[in-house]
């Protein structure tokens, strides 16, 4: 019994020995070591061995629980990844105008600053498209003033000519009820003189019948007186007086038979001037058509207005064209400043520049790259299942690869979107087999403390704090 603790005692000190040179070499090694230890000294020393060994093994294992519940608690509330690139402002500087590249005036990764030129182009047709655009300008001025010429010709002869109707139409209205009012009145002394000339030739016919009585009577009293003055009854005088009676009796017979022609004649005129009156009503319905005449002359003259209102229309189209070459000539002149490339702001030349003169460039051409040297920041793009604790505004640490530095920063903006979502062919889950997979997204970091000439693209390694208090408020992530 005492033999077989032995050999167990032997066997336990030959495996609790640490590794070394002569446990390297081999099965030998340890029967001879095995060997060599006597009874009575290996049982003295096995306590000791046995408490060392199992000290460094609880060492090392509260060690690795200590460093497993730090490293687990750190990435917990510090979350971190190598997804992270070094971005900022970058410009493709174009062209506007089609051109041939006259001079290039930097080169590339130079240092250039707000308005200084870059490139010209040759700037020959944009002159010759400027020096026409101000002809047509000019042209178009000359028309305006021409129009305005025109608009008020035909403003003062419109006011002229519809005076003009005016007083004509106020004359033929005076006119016509004048020509009525004479016709009218010739009308009623016509017959007025008609019915007095056939009087009087009633009264002349009348006094001629008179006349041949008297006539005849004293005729026949001269016949008697000078048969009795033959016979001697009567004495000469008396033939004398029946002579003279019958003179007289001639003398009124003709006188009556006179006035029945004058009277006749009196009629006659009265009966030709009756006849003047319809030629009088002529001249009423000759100033009613003028009266007519002088309405439609007033339209006329009114309808001046409408060739008015239309050289107030060519005056205007002539104003627009003139609008319109302005805008042509402030076009063409953009189009001459276009010619010279001019920095935006301070920036680098990314890259050489890969026009030269005598290169012929169309617009949108890419002439040269520019790099902002003013704003850069960090796009870390996080695990979701690591965002679950950041903020905007938390504090960030930047480790950059190429320099071996770390930078200062804090969380300025959290994506929208996950990477995945926001790509060309986003994934669809919809059908067949579903694996989940950790989606991505992207934060932004600014910079607190990078140099300015720290380049765009650079791998680092982004670590942000969420222990500490966010600078500013923020939004948390969504659940």
């Amino acid at each position: 019994m005492a033999e077989h603790t032995a050999v167990l005692d032997e066997k336990t000190v030959v495996r609790g020995m640490p590794a070394g040179p002569a446990a390297s070499n081999g099965a030998a090694s340890g029967e001879r070591a095995v060997g060599s230890v006597r009874p009575g000294v290996a049982r003295r020393r096995l306590p000791g061995t046995r408490t060392w060994v199992l000290g460094f093994i609880v060492a090392a294992l509260a060690a690795a629980v200590v460093y497993t519940v730090h490293y687990f608690s750190y990435a917990g509330t510090h979350p971190n990844t190598d997804d992270a690139y070094v971005q900022g402002d970058t410009a493709i500087v174009s062209a506007k105008v089609f051109g041939r590249v006259g001079r290039v005036l930097v080169r590339g990764y130079q240092h250039v600053y707000k308005g200084q030129p870059l490139v010209v182009l040759d700037a020959v047709d944009s002159e010759i498209a400027l020096r026409q655009s101000e002809a047509a300008l000019a042209a178009a001025g000359t028309r305006v003033q021409e129009a305005q010429a025109a608009l008020v010709a035909q403003r003062h002869q419109t006011a002229a000519a519809l005076a003009q109707a005016q007083a004509a139409l106020a004359a033929a209205d005076a006119h016509v009820p004048q020509s009525r009012t004479t016709v009218n009145l010739e009308d009623q002394t016509v017959h007025q003189s008609i019915a007095m000339a056939r009087a009087q030739l009633s009264a002349a016919k009348a006094q001629v019948a008179s006349t041949h009585s008297n006539l005849d009577k004293a005729r026949n009293d001269l016949d008697r007186a000078r048969e009795l003055f033959g016979e001697g009854a009567i004495a000469s005088q008396q033939v004398d007086a029946a002579q003279a009676a019958f003179d007289a009796a001639v003398a009124q017979d003709r006188s009556a038979v006179d006035g029945v022609a004058q009277a006749q004649a009196s009629l006659s005129q009265a009966e030709a001037a009756q006849l003047r009156v319809p030629i009088r009503r002529l001249d009423v319905t000759a100033a009613v058509a003028q009266q007519a005449q002088a309405a439609a002359g007033l339209e006329t003259a009114r309808a001046g207005f409408d060739v008015v209102v239309q050289r107030e229309a060519e005056l205007e189209s002539a104003r627009a064209a003139v609008a319109q070459a302005e805008a042509q000539v402030a076009a063409a002149r953009q189009q001459l400043a276009y010619t010279t490339v001019f920095a935006p702001d301070d920036a680098l030349v990314g890259s050489d520049v890969p026009v030269q003169p005598g290169q012929v460039v169309q617009p949108g051409q890419t002439l040269l790259t520019l790099v902002f040297s003013s704003r850069k920041w960090v796009q870390a793009n996080f695990k979701e299942t690591q965002l679950g604790g950041v903020r905007i505004g938390q504090p960030a640490t930047v480790r950059v690869d190429l320099l071996g530095r770390t930078f200062r920063g804090h969380v300025e903006r959290l994506g929208p979107a996950t990477g995945a979502a926001l790509s060309v062919l986003p994934p669809q889950n919809a059908t067949g087999n579903f694996t989940k997979v950790v989606q991505r997204v992207p934060v932004r970091i600014a910079l607190d403390d990078a140099p300015n000439d720290l380049q765009i693209g650079l791998s680092v390694e982004a670590t942000i704090d969420t222990t500490k208090r966010p600078v500013q408020a923020g939004h948390a992530v969504a659940q």
